[in-house]
C-alpha cells in the first residue's frame, strides 16, 4: 500500500515537469544580437538582460500547448527601465523558429526575437 501511495505521490508532483519548455534563439536591437537559452514554465516571467536592455518573456499556455508569447522590451536610463516595445505573438508551433518584429514606441529602435520553443 505504501509502494501504491508513493508511487501516485511522485507521479502527482512530477507532472510539472511536463508544462516545462526550452526557449533557445536570438533576440536583436540597436544593431546589436544576444543570444539566449532558457527553460521556462507557463505564466512565468523571464527576464533575458541584454546590454542596456531586457527582454521580457511569458509563455502562455491554452488549451495545453504552448500559444502565445508575450513579450517586452524595456531599456535601462539611469535607475529607470523605459519601455521600448512590447506585444504577443500567438500560434507558436513547436520546433519551429518563429521570427517576431517588434516596432519600438515612438522615437525607440525596433527589434527582432527569434525564437524556437521544444519540450523537456
Amino acid at each position: 500500500m505504501l509502494k501504491k501511495a508513493s508511487t501516485i505521490f511522485f507521479l502527482f508532483f512530477s507532472l510539472n515537469a511536463f508544462s516545462c519548455w526550452i526557449a533557445e534563439g536570438s533576440f536583436s536591437t540597436d544593431g546589436e544580437v544576444w543570444k539566449f537559452n532558457q527553460k521556462f514554465e507557463h505564466n512565468k516571467e523571464y527576464i533575458i538582460p541584454a546590454g542596456e536592455f531586457s527582454l521580457h518573456l511569458v509563455l502562455l499556455e491554452k488549451n495545453k500547448k504552448p500559444a502565445t508569447l508575450k513579450f517586452e522590451i524595456k531599456q535601462k536610463k539611469g535607475l529607470k527601465l523605459e519601455l521600448v516595445s512590447k506585444g504577443e505573438e500567438e500560434d507558436l508551433e513547436l520546433n519551429q523558429l518563429r521570427d517576431i518584429f517588434a516596432k519600438g514606441e515612438e522615437g525607440r529602435p525596433n527589434s527582432i526575437i527569434t525564437i524556437k520553443l521544444s519540450k523537456i
